[in-house]
């Protein structure tokens, strides 16, 4: 999970939100709106157009306008705070078929025991290994244990997803053809990680390769060294 740092919400839903302040409108009501369009259109620029859960590309017919909060919990306006909303994988928000993501969080709620991705701390919450699995940091940390599984975060065709972003990152496995990232190639990787491209988009799972970059450079500047002492 990588962290969303939130920005101002679009011009268009404040006006909304200011011609509407007399009514008790829910989300529902901003369907359709122009509002909403440009809401959508904010969040998956501000999240480099990744799933705030999973780290999945996605575009805006693979995504959905997700609650952190669940609307069937929300309170008066809370379902259109800016803050509450992120944009996620699928574009069903009920289309649990995947298996994995905001669809399987559905309308559960534990604020005390969810890692939110405008949380601070929330990639630190999270280990990744080469094979892509996900399990929480520290290992007996009970929110980012609960996190995972409300959000099915390590089911199976998630975690081959991420395992071949690895493989085919760093160079790894039969199926690339890539060579083995070098030292050079992963120092400089690594400083650049989170940083948007042209379009504005970051890599897919960009917080998974950021954790494990180091340790790549690590384990290829011992192998280094332990070859250039053979010699």
């Amino acid at each position: 999970m990588r962290r969303i740092i939130k920005t101002n919400p679009p011009v268009e839903l404040n006006t909304w939100l200011e011609e509407n302040k007399e009514y008790n409108h829910s989300y529902k009501d901003i369907l359709g709106t122009k509002a909403h369009q440009m809401l959508k259109e904010k969040l998956l620029k501000e999240q480099g157009w990744l799933c705030a859960y999973t780290g999945k590309k996605i575009e805006n017919e693979t995504s959905h306008v997700e609650h952190l909060k669940p609307q069937t919990t929300c309170e008066e306006w809370e379902d259109v705070e800016y803050r509450n909303v992120v944009a996620c994988f699928p574009a069903d928000g009920g289309d649990t078929s995947h298996g994995y993501g905001a669809p399987i969080k559905g309308g559960w709620w534990d604020k005390e025991n969810f890692i939110s991705p405008l949380a601070d701390d929330c990639e630190r919450r999270f280990k990744f290994s080469w094979a892509g699995h996900i399990s929480p940091n520290p290992d007996d940390h009970a929110a980012a244990k609960k996190t995972i599984a409300v959000l099915q975060l390590d089911e199976k065709s998630l975690q081959l997803l991420r395992k071949s972003r690895i493989d085919g990152f760093f160079g790894f496995g039969p199926r690339t053809r890539a060579k083995p990232l070098s030292i050079a190639d992963a120092q400089l990787a690594l400083e650049n990680i989170d940083r948007l491209d042209r379009d504005g988009r970051l890599r897919e799972f960009c917080f998974v390769l950021k954790q494990l970059l180091p340790k790549y450079i690590a384990n290829a500047k011992a192998k280094a060294k332990a070859k250039a002492e053979e010699k």
